[in-house]
């Protein structure tokens, strides 16, 4: 699948909701499509989001050694921050009081 485009495979992952691809794809930040962010750690290399025009989705590309996943936000971060943890990160917020803990102690 590696003859695919970058804009198919969003395509393809706003249909399906998730697609792996090859690490032979060329690199996202090279498709003007997606900049550089973060997300849940779950043993990757680098993570990319792309928004999509007039939609509150959002496109997140997890890089991993030998692959990457795509797959679609209910809610882009950039668009909205707190629908975006509440239901496509919730065990952010789980994590809140122990992040609170770990500064007050500094």
């Amino acid at each position: 699948m590696s003859n695919i485009s970058w804009s198919t495979a969003c395509a393809i992952a706003l249909a399906d909701g998730k697609i792996d691809l090859p690490k032979e794809m060329e690199d996202p930040l090279e498709t003007g499509l997606f900049f550089r962010s973060i997300g849940k750690i779950r043993g990757q290399v680098r993570d990319y989001r792309c928004s999509i025009d007039g939609s509150k989705l959002g496109i997140h590309v997890v890089e991993f050694i030998d692959h990457y996943e795509v797959h679609v936000d209910k809610f882009d971060p950039h668009k909205k921050p707190l629908e975006h943890i509440v239901f496509d990160s919730p065990d952010t917020i789980l994590k809140i009081p122990l992040l609170l803990k770990i500064i007050k102690k500094n």
